[in-house]
């Protein structure tokens, strides 16, 4: 059983020694420890492009399997379910419908793509095969339909804001300047409470060869971190179509899968349903830090309610959240999202349990509308208290190994959401996803045991 973990917008597996989904493969280790008769189970950790349309992901994510497949790390006896975060998620939808696109055709004929050669000798992997040994997808708090925090970034000025960040990255390489912006990030991040800023200041540790120039594997390991953080910023600066696939705005060319419509969206579920690929949702939802009420529909955020304060907080909320919250929680509370969504019936079962929780338009994790994660398994979503980051590991500070001059943490609680998410449901979510994915491996294996003893 192969579980391949899709990241979300940003896209990355790791940055020098950030990590996307922090601290799942030692609660892979500990759930195997405890289901030994489970099939053995691999975890692959993709790097995708961070801020690229979704199509443009998805043909990634397909070359990333294909050549899986062709070096033998995937076989055709395996089963593969695909983990998406966020637009991982929209990904992952993309690409079965490419894969399903290429496979059918006259006379059953299926494409198959190149992988490792020149062009007389690459290998070929068809399409069915690769869509074969898909058997299991889960979602974690992604934009089926969108999101209003899209709409928002959209109409943003970026060039700006990345242009100086692609410089603050090319003056890590002076050691001065490295030490100053360090000490900023930190300082003003602990001061703020904000791990956004605690973060950077470790990217920043990171990148420095200065500091550790007394050791060249550590000075190899700085080198890197700082290409992979200015590739990163490149490819930020150069593809950043990802926000429009993410937008709540209907779109006309439906590109991306959060603008579907309902019957492209059944076509979907039968395509899935045919080839024997089963699903599995979770919904994250924070807690508002705003005085809205149930029914609400709340006008999109705008630069004149921007500069407005205090945004009609709840009471407290200054105490529990932070800056990065507040701004993002109110961007994604209103918008096309809450005027185009239909009222009334969205629900989904609290996680752990099967008590039914009724959601709002504006309730969201900080960065995607909740409801727009309840699709396609509706009130059967499992419902989770927690922020977007929470549920990829990210929802406290946890020391990195090494210590400095390295980066000083493996995680970050980078949406400080006040929303009560701790390792016990962290650990029981992560297991929750294994033991789905595990029965994929079960069933497969026991259909071809079958067909085998039958032959």
């Amino acid at each position: 059983m192969h579980v391949v973990l899709v990241p979300g917008f940003a896209g990355f597996d790791a940055l020098g020694q950030l990590e996307y989904y922090a601290g799942v493969t030692p609660l892979l280790r500990a759930w195997q420890r405890e289901h030994r008769a489970a099939p053995p189970m691999v975890l692959h950790y993709f790097d995708n492009l961070p801020t690229a349309r979704v199509e443009t992901r998805a043909a990634r994510l397909r070359q990333y399997l294909a050549k899986r497949y062709a070096r033998g790390e995937l076989r055709p006896e395996d089963a593969v379910a695909l983990v998406g975060h966020s637009t991982g998620g929209l990904d992952i939808r993309r690409l079965l419908l490419d894969l399903e696109r290429h496979a059918g055709g006259p006379r059953g004929a299926t494409r198959a793509f190149a992988v490792d050669g020149s062009r007389e000798d690459a290998f070929q992997v068809p399409a069915d095969e690769l869509l074969h040994l898909v058997r299991r997808v889960v979602f974690l708090s992604v934009p089926q339909r969108g999101t209003n925090i899209a709409d928002f970034v959209r109409r943003l000025p970026r060039r700006i804001p990345l242009a100086q960040l692609r410089l603050l990255v090319a003056a890590a390489n002076a050691s001065l300047a490295n030490e100053v912006e360090e000490a900023a990030a930190r300082g003003v991040g602990r001061a703020a409470h904000m791990d956004l800023l605690l973060a950077w200041g470790d990217a920043v540790a990171e990148m420095d060869a200065h500091a550790v120039a007394e050791d060249p594997a550590r000075v190899a390991d700085a080198h890197e971190a700082g290409a992979e953080l200015e590739l990163f910023l490149t490819h930020v600066a150069s593809d950043f179509g990802a926000i429009e696939d993410l937008t709540a705005a209907p779109d006309p060319r439906r590109v991306s899968p959060a603008h579907f419509d309902e019957d492209q969206r059944a076509a979907e579920l039968r395509t899935w349903a045919d080839r024997g690929i089963d699903r599995r949702s979770y919904a994250t939802v924070g807690r508002s830090p705003y005085r809205f009420e149930p029914g609400e529909v709340v006008a999109a955020l705008d630069l004149v309610e921007l500069t407005r304060s205090p945004w009609r907080l709840a009471p407290g909320a200054r105490g529990w959240a932070d800056l990065a919250y507040l701004l993002a929680y109110r961007a994604c509370a209103g918008g096309p999202f809450g005027v185009a969504a239909p009222a009334g019936g969205l629900g989904a079962t609290a996680f752990g349990g099967s008590a039914r929780r009724t959601l709002e338009l504006w309730d969201n994790d900080g960065i995607v509308n909740t409801a727009s994660m309840l699709w396609p398994d509706g009130e059967e979503t499992r419902l989770v208290d927690g922020d977007h980051g929470d549920v990829i590991g990210h929802f406290r500070l946890v020391e990195a190994h090494g210590g400095p001059p390295q980066r000083r943490y493996h995680s970050y609680d980078l949406l400080r959401s006040g929303c009560g998410f701790r390792e016990e449901t962290f650990r029981a979510v992560w297991r929750d996803v294994f033991e789905f994915c595990a029965g994929a491996a079960r069933g497969t294996r026991a259909v071809r045991g079958r067909a085998a003893r039958a032959a």
